[in-house]
């Protein structure tokens, strides 16, 4: 049997699924007998770790007496956002503005947040692949 671990929108729809849950004051299990599965079921949403159909979710949504788009709305933020940056020693920083700060044309300070701005972007994010190496 294949596992396969939570992704980012599928563990941020389950929080707002429990933190909805919780503000109507009800339990896992009771929302699970409204919506027709059972207790381990509803877990598994709500931690991500099964996907919700558009049906489900819907009936999940009704459960919750909230509209569906504002559990997907979770999602959709958190899918958007960037991965986290790799660690940088705090002299790298305080070394990186020191330079910049001592640059004086202002073209070349332009043209350095460019090139920082292409770095970070998504698509420069993902990784390349290996024949274009």
């Amino acid at each position: 049997m294949k596992m396969r671990n939570p992704s980012t929108p599928d563990t941020a729809v389950g929080r707002e699924i429990r933190q909805y849950r919780r503000a109507a004051g009800l339990t896992q299990k009771q929302v699970a007998d409204i919506i027709g599965v059972t207790g381990a079921q509803f877990h598994r949403y709500e931690t991500g770790a099964t996907r919700i159909t558009a049906s489900r979710l819907i009936a999940i949504a009704n459960a919750l007496g909230v509209r569906a788009d504002t559990l997907l709305a979770a999602a959709s933020s958190a899918d958007m956002e960037q991965p986290a940056a790799p660690a940088s020693s705090s002299q790298e920083i305080v070394e990186l503005v020191q330079m910049f700060g001592s640059i004086v044309d202002p073209r070349h300070r332009s043209a350095l947040v460019a090139v920082a701005r292409m770095m970070t972007s998504p698509q420069a994010l993902r990784p390349v692949p290996e024949e274009s190496v």
